[in-house]
């Protein structure tokens, strides 16, 4: 299995990020782009604690443009190949989990350029880069189960979802708070809990990959065919 899966990968990744809905995630990562980029074209330097604001409203842009990148409108048809549901399932989402990895390079490159140095020395970037991950693996775990049936439109209910989850997020007792500021003493207590979503948001994709048990048994009686009868015995009822 893992020789085959091995041989079938690459040839699956080109097809795979042709037939992607790409328009929806260009739009929202231009959109987040722009959020970084504005600001480092002005002449005012910001704070520390607004550019992490910025970095966090443009980490929600990209979620919600990555849960657009699982659409797949022949996913019923696609349910009848070969190549095990989970082996397409992984190549898109290391396709889009890649492209929003180069995006979020990029956004995190513009404001570092825009924050002037001292500023940009106490940017806490790869904390808000642990909670960019956590925002779109959610967007593409919540798609990822939408689809596990074959349903189509899976970005157009992740996304909305997505957005649930960061004003869910917004509203958490003080105690649990992840929407914390740099510097406050809360600060690492909250990451620990956005590294515990970004794992429970793995652990939702991998488990989304797979086929659910009826669609497995009714592949699995597709490849066995009808039950040959031996000659000179009826059938059985």
């Amino acid at each position: 299995m893992s020789g085959v899966t091995a041989r079938v990968v690459p040839a699956l990744l080109a097809p795979t990020a042709r037939a992607m809905s790409w328009p929806p995630f260009l739009a929202a990562a231009g959109f987040g782009l722009v959020i970084v980029a504005v600001p480092a074209a002005m002449t005012v330097v910001l704070s520390g604690e607004d550019l992490v604001r910025l970095l966090r409203l443009t980490a929600l842009c990209g979620a919600l443009g990555v849960a657009f990148l699982l659409d797949d409108p022949a996913a019923r048809m696609a349910a009848t190949a070969p190549t095990p549901r989970v082996v397409r399932h992984a190549v898109r989402a290391a396709v889009a989990l890649a492209a929003a990895a180069v995006w979020w390079a990029a956004v995190v490159a513009i404001t570092v350029v825009g924050a002037g140095k001292e500023v940009a020395a106490r940017l806490p970037l790869w904390d808000a880069s642990l909670e960019a991950a956590a925002f779109a693996s959610a967007a593409l775990a919540l798609a990822a189960a939408r689809s596990r049936n074959g349903s189509a439109g899976a970005g157009a209910v992740a996304a909305p979802a997505a957005l649930v989850l960061a004003l869910l997020l917004s509203r958490l007792p003080e105690r649990l708070a992840m929407l914390v500021a740099p510097g406050d003493p809360r600060w690492e207590a909250a990451h620990d809990r956005w590294a515990a979503l970004l794992a429970a948001a793995v652990v939702g994709l991998l488990w989304a990959g797979h086929e659910p048990v009826r669609a497995r048994r009714s592949r699995t009686s597709r490849r066995a065919g009808p039950r040959s009868v031996r000659p000179g015995r009826r059938p059985g009822p």
